[in-house]
C-alpha cells in the first residue's frame, strides 16, 4: 500500500488562513544586540514545569539569535499593537529596537511595552520539521495584564475584541 500524498502547499495555506491565532513578537538577545520576530505559532506545553513552544523559520535572522543565545521572550500583543506586529514581521532588518519601548526580565531578552502578557524563557528543546524549528522554552518569568489580544485571520491582523480582566 502506498503512503498518502501530503496536501499541496496552496491548499494548506488557504485552509490555515481560516484558523484564527493570537499574535506575538518573540524577542532574543545575542552579544548585546536585541532582535525580534512576529510569530503566530505559539502554544502552551506544560504547567509543571511551565513550558511553551514557538515555531520559527530557520532562515530567519531571529532564529540564529535564539538558537545561539538559548533565550527568548514571547510578547503577546494587545489589540492596538498592529504596527508593532508589522514592524517585527520582516520590514525592519537593522536597528529593530531603535525606537521601541522595552524592559528586561529574567533572561535579558526584551519585554515589549504595552503587551497583554509576556513569557521569558530559556530554550530547553529544539525539533526540526521542514523549514521550521519547534522551540520549547522553560518559562522563567511571566506576567499578564487586562486587555484585548491582537489576532491574525485570513491574512490580516485584527483586534479580537476579547477583553479579559
Amino acid at each position: 500500500m502506498s503512503e498518502p500524498r501530503p496536501a499541496s502547499a496552496t491548499a494548506f495555506r488557504q485552509a490555515m488562513r481560516r484558523v484564527p491565532t493570537g499574535v506575538t513578537v518573540v524577542t532574543s538577545l545575542k552579544d548585546g544586540e536585541p532582535r525580534g520576530i512576529t510569530v503566530n505559532a505559539f502554544a502552551s506545553v506544560s504547567v509543571d514545569p511551565p513550558s511553551l513552544l514557538i515555531c520559527v523559520n530557520r532562515e530567519a535572522r531571529s532564529y540564529l539569535f535564539i538558537s545561539s543565545s538559548r533565550i527568548f521572550c514571547v510578547n503577546v500583543l494587545a489589540g492596538d499593537q498592529r504596527l508593532l506586529a508589522e514592524h517585527f514581521s520582516g520590514k525592519v532588518r537593522e536597528r529593530q529596537f531603535a525606537e521601541i519601548d522595552y524592559a528586561i526580565d529574567a533572561t535579558g531578552a526584551p519585554v515589549l511595552g504595552g503587551t497583554i502578557a509576556h513569557f521569558d524563557c530559556a530554550l530547553s528543546h529544539e525539533y526540526q520539521v521542514g523549514s521550521h524549528s519547534i522551540l520549547v522554552g522553560r518559562v522563567l518569568s511571566c506576567s499578564a495584564r487586562p486587555g484585548s489580544p491582537l489576532g491574525y485571520f485570513n491574512g490580516g491582523f485584527h483586534d479580537f475584541g476579547i477583553h479579559v480582566d
